[in-house]
């Protein structure tokens, strides 16, 4: 009894406490030596609504009971949460009948439970909060999109249409000038349209829904080199793809990120004559990193982090056309599965550009 670490009481047929160990004075502030031969309610305040008969019943037919949990303001210790479980036994002396009453202070675990269900209650309204404040984002999102595809094109074609029947109908009254300006004009009125339509595409790719499925790579890259050949004939590129490259993520969006990749490693070794472009895989101890490489124009490896930026370009338009959209989309795909981007260059050597995709190529 002594050496129990819990309160534990050994108490007589008459319910009066034969016995008390050290636990038990300690945890009700009741000194030592004078619990025995008191009623059990006496020592500590046990004097608790309905425990007097449920040991009765103890006592008289050996029922037992377990976790019976009282909540109580007592003298020695002030309020408390304690859980009571008591077993009938028998004294070896004379065969009469015992009650050990074990007493277990929950408390502090009561309180920290009501602390932590009160943090949970908290947590799921600012979830709600932030999952309803998301809702109205995307709504907003979407009629700007909306704005964006119908009020902001329409213009934009007309401007274009118009220039284009000015050059096509009234060409010979105009001077060299002329004839410059409107080029300008339509060239740039396609390059805003151009623009809208990869911000748009950008802004989608935070609303679709991710299906996980596995994806071959390999077959997926091949078949947008062989697009790019097919656009540029004359190019002389040699396109390496390491065979097997397999994951798991959604098909659409990982070919949408390897079109902007390979688009990317095409664009930027035109200057060259004979270029190379590699797409491959390295596996480590983490996720497998895959990549594209190309011995292109390259970049200065300080501007290294502005390469995923939305509109961010570090050539100018005149030598390789484009919006600066592309390593954005490519980022954001990524993001979305979870995983990583990196860009290693230098100027005049060439581009690697990784990802790596978390559920890896377990297929």
């Amino acid at each position: 009894v002594e050496t129990v670490r819990h309160p534990l009481l050994v108490l007589d047929a008459g319910l009066r406490v034969r016995s008390a160990n050290s636990a038990f004075h300690a945890t009700f502030g009741v000194p030592g030596g004078q619990s025995e031969g008191t009623p059990v309610a006496a020592p500590g305040g046990l004097d608790i609504p309905g425990l007097r008969d449920r040991l009765a019943r103890v006592a008289d037919t050996g029922e037992q009971f377990d976790g019976f949990e009282v909540e109580h303001d007592f003298p020695g210790a002030g309020p408390k949460t304690l859980l009571l479980n008591a077993r009938r036994v028998v004294s070896e002396d004379d065969g009469s009948p015992m009650i050990l009453l074990a007493v277990e202070d929950v408390t502090d675990k009561k309180r920290a439970a009501d602390s932590l269900r009160r943090l949970n209650d908290e947590l799921e309204a600012r979830v709600r909060e932030r999952t309803a404040q998301l809702e109205a984002a995307n709504n907003e999102m979407e009629a700007f999109c909306y704005s964006v595809s119908h009020d902001l094109r329409a213009p934009l074609r007309a401007i274009d249409g118009f220039g284009r029947e000015l050059l096509q109908s009234y060409a010979d009254r105009l001077d060299d000038r002329g004839r410059h300006y409107l080029r300008r004009v339509r060239s740039n009125s396609q390059r805003m349209a151009e623009l809208i339509d990869d911000l748009l595409q950008l802004s989608r790719l935070s609303r679709v829904e991710i299906r996980y499925e596995p994806v071959d790579l390999t077959t997926l890259a091949a078949t947008i080199a062989a697009d790019l050949r097919q656009r540029e004939p004359a190019r002389q590129v040699t396109v390496v793809i390491e065979p097997s490259l397999t994951a798991r993520g959604d098909a659409g969006l990982l070919r949408v990120a390897l079109e902007n990749l390979l688009g990317n490693a095409w664009k930027f070794t035109s200057k060259k004559p004979h270029a190379t472009v590699e797409v491959g895989r390295v596996t480590d101890n983490g996720p497998p990193t895959f990549f594209v490489r190309d011995d292109g124009a390259g970049f200065d490896p300080q501007f290294a982090g502005k390469l995923f930026g939305a509109f961010q370009r570090l050539h100018h338009e005149r030598d390789f056309p484009g919006t600066g959209i592309g390593l954005a989309t490519v980022q954001r795909v990524v993001h979305r599965h979870g995983g990583t981007v990196g860009a290693e260059g230098a100027v005049g050597v060439g581009a690697t550009f990784s990802f790596t995709l978390p559920h890896g190529d377990d297929v």
